[in-house]
């Protein structure tokens, strides 16, 4: 017991953080732009100007500060995926390191470490660390805004009151979703002033939040609503879409916990049940705060009604914030039930085998296995309850070239391939599946300014834009295949038009329109002429079959082109 009070918490805090790190930073550099993730990119090279940009809603789901952030480094030195990345990695740790502070000080050393644990090995929680979009920075911004609306409710100065409201308006202005989550809580604090100014006959104190409330929602209209005021009609293309289903929930519930097994996730429930009693009891500020966030936030995807929010992947993110709440809750409700058995033991056992049910059953192992180039991609991250996966279920069906078998009987990480034939959408990516077969590293080609004209998707105009991507080469750029080391170009042929509409229908739950089906069709980039143009420069391909172009850069190859 006295080094339960002394050395041992902090070394085992220690180590938890060592964890945490670990998990968000490996193989970080290696990890391919994809999906939403080129939003702000785009945004970025679109040659408007930073007012613009401010005051711009667009087309797609972009982050306005990222955006800004991602037009200066480009202008100043360039940025690479890594220095995207890092903002939201040292968010992500930090969310790790605070919340187990906090409840290491609210509920004891035990809760606070089993509750730090969760947050630094839960699959959800590391994956939006590791992506370049705004959703660690929400997750850790609008909890540090409840936290701190609490402190000050408590009367422990005005200090609380800025920090709630530096807190709250950045949350919305990088993702308008946080909103009703941050703002929702004055709206409680509103009702309980004005039942306890009736109850009294005092109402001096109905004035008392008005301030902070009036302050707060002004400087998130000024930021993060002005887009929205300025181009309706965008916004009116963007909402009134779709609701959740009775599905989407589910699968919230198994992405919030990072599990696949049916009988966990029923564990968890029966743990986080007594836990959220715990949890009211102990910090019922925090819990209702908390509470009519969650709820606003709920209630505002229905009258809002964002696209796509049915899948599992979109309905999670929107959500986010109920991840380390269930997880404390969780912890607590494991602590309670050993009080109540007289067994401490239980909890501490209840706090390991959901930490292992993170790693062994989610899609953490998987992940670290080196080389990984596609940890953020939807083939792990869409749902974390692998048979509900369409993306998954349409891959695993494709054909499969022999030259991954080729490939894997070489030894792992002995050969560079760079692969062209990809679209800024994951699920038009199938070397997820290819590269665990072949245990490989892969670059992605850049096409632009090599091929006939057309349409370039997932390319960030290598490399005089200033996005100078890691994880990227360019064929107008031979120098960059020769200082990467590339032993291969692969010229990758599938998925075809027809398994991108495929998946797509799996996903929205019924046949495609015409006009759906046509751009599937133009999220492949045009190949046919970069293939003979390479075969021109780079002699005749050394492997050809349905699914692959293979050319081979030898030596040899590099001599003859000097």
């Amino acid at each position: 017991m006295r080094a339960w009070r002394g050395w041992l918490p902090w070394a085992l805090a220690c180590v938890l953080f060592a964890v945490a790190a670990f998990l968000r930073f490996q193989q970080i550099g290696a990890q391919w732009l994809t999906d939403d993730e080129w939003h702000a990119v785009y945004k970025a090279l679109s040659g408007a100007s930073y007012a613009e940009i401010a005051v711009s809603l667009g087309q797609a789901d972009f982050s306005v500060p990222q955006a800004l952030v991602y037009k200066w480094l480009a202008a100043h030195g360039g940025v690479d995926e890594f220095g995207m990345r890092l903002p939201m990695l040292l968010m992500g740790l930090a969310l790790v390191v605070g919340g187990g502070w906090w409840a290491w000080r609210n509920f004891g050393a035990a809760v606070g470490l089993g509750f730090m644990g969760l947050l630094a090995v839960s699959p959800a929680l590391v994956y939006y660390s590791r992506a370049a979009r705004p959703y660690a920075f929400t997750v850790a911004l609008g909890w540090g805004a409840i936290l701190a609306l609490a402190r000050w409710r408590d009367g422990h100065g005005a200090r609380w009151a800025w920090v709630y409201l530096f807190a709250a308006v950045l949350a919305c202005w990088l993702h308008m979703a946080a909103a009703p989550f941050v703002l929702a809580p004055l709206g409680w604090i509103a009702v309980c002033d004005a039942w306890r100014a009736w109850r009294r006959r005092d109402w001096r104190r109905l004035c008392a939040s008005w301030p902070l409330g009036l302050g707060t929602v002004a400087a998130v209209v000024a930021l993060a609503g002005l887009p929205m005021l300025l181009d309706p009609q965008t916004l009116g293309r963007r909402v009134g879409k779709d609701v959740p289903w009775l599905e989407t929930y589910i699968g919230g519930w198994f992405s919030w916990l990072g599990v696949d097994s049916r009988v966990l996730a029923g564990l968890c429930l029966l743990l986080a049940v007594p836990g959220a009693i715990e949890l009211r009891r102990r910090r019922p500020e925090v819990f209702h705060m908390a509470l009519a966030g969650i709820l606003a936030l709920l209630a505002a995807i229905y009258v809002v009604r964002p696209a796509s929010v049915y899948l599992t992947i979109v309905f999670s993110r929107y959500l986010l914030v109920i991840a380390p709440p269930l997880l404390l809750c969780v912890v607590l409700g494991a602590q309670w039930g050993g009080r109540r058995l007289r067994a401490p033991g239980i909890a501490a056992a209840a706090f390991v085998l959901l930490s292992a049910a993170m790693l062994f059953d989610g899609p953490t192992l998987s992940i670290i296995a080196r080389p990984n180039n596609f940890s953020l991609h939807w083939w792990y991250q869409f749902d974390y309850r692998v048979r509900h996966n369409p993306v998954r279920a349409v891959f695993t069906h494709m054909p499969e070239s022999p030259f991954w078998r080729r490939l894997a009987a070489m030894p792992p990480e002995s050969a560079r391939l760079a692969v062209a034939g990809h679209s800024v959408l994951g699920f038009s990516v199938p070397d997820v599946h290819w590269q665990a077969i072949h245990r490989q590293p892969v670059w992605h080609i850049q096409l632009q300014g090599y091929c006939d004209a057309g349409q370039f998707p997932a390319e960030a105009g290598l490399p005089a834009s200033g996005f100078r991507l890691g994880n990227a080469v360019s064929l107008a750029d031979p120098q960059s295949l020769r200082r990467t080391g590339i032993d291969y170009i692969v010229f990758n042929l599938t998925p075809r038009t027809t398994d991108l509409v495929e998946i797509q229908q799996q996903l929205v739950g019924h046949a495609l329109s015409a006009e759906e089906v046509a751009f599937m069709a133009l999220l492949r980039p045009p190949m046919a002429s970069c293939i003979d143009r390479v075969t021109r420069e780079y002699g005749p391909p050394e492997y050809v079959d349905e699914t692959v172009v293979v050319f081979r850069l030898s030596p040899e190859t590099w001599q003859a082109k000097q």
